[in-house]
């Protein structure tokens, strides 16, 4: 039988779960925010990436289950779901990854300082994809604020989004 897993890094893997539940119940609301606004690609561009977050929960979720540590469910926040502009949106989407990425190095170091050697390859998974998630809402965030109001620009990368689902 492995040996149990360390208590703060189960806790916190338990809280990085639920940050992930969260950051999907903030994109399903963004997407409802995108369908009012008629962009129908944004809005199944952030389904995309709220059933992404919740398969990054699932993730934490397996691997506590095989360390044979509780899994802690909690609350999940109302999240926004109105927005000044799309471009408000988008750089409150940033912002979301660009914290889950902070939460996601603090529970390595732990992990690192745990002495929780398994640990660390499931990390060293977020951390790559923490990677590639910023540098794609960066990307959509300067092309999003390049079109500023125009409709014409916006139904465009609309277009765009809907294609990359």
């Amino acid at each position: 039988m492995p040996l149990p897993l360390n208590e703060k890094v189960a806790d916190a893997l338990n809280g990085q779960l639920n940050t992930e539940l969260q950051a999907s119940h903030v994109y399903r609301a963004m997407a409802a925010y995108f369908d009012s606004q008629e962009l129908p690609g944004f809005s199944s561009w952030f389904i995309a990436h709220s059933r992404e977050e919740t398969e990054h929960a699932m993730r934490i979720y397996s691997y506590l289950v095989s360390r044979n540590a509780r899994v802690a469910l909690t609350g999940i926040d109302q999240p926004a779901t109105d927005y000044s502009s799309p471009q408000a949106a988008i750089a409150a989407a940033l912002e979301t990854e660009t914290d889950v990425t902070k939460k996601i190095n603090q529970l390595f170091e732990l992990a690192h300082e745990s002495g929780e050697y398994g640990t660390q390859p499931l990390m060293h998974w977020f951390l790559e994809e923490q990677v590639k998630e910023e540098d794609l809402f960066r990307r959509l965030s300067d092309q999003v604020e390049a079109a500023k109001d125009s409709r014409w620009h916006l139904l465009a990368l609309d277009g765009q989004l809907a294609q990359r689902v």
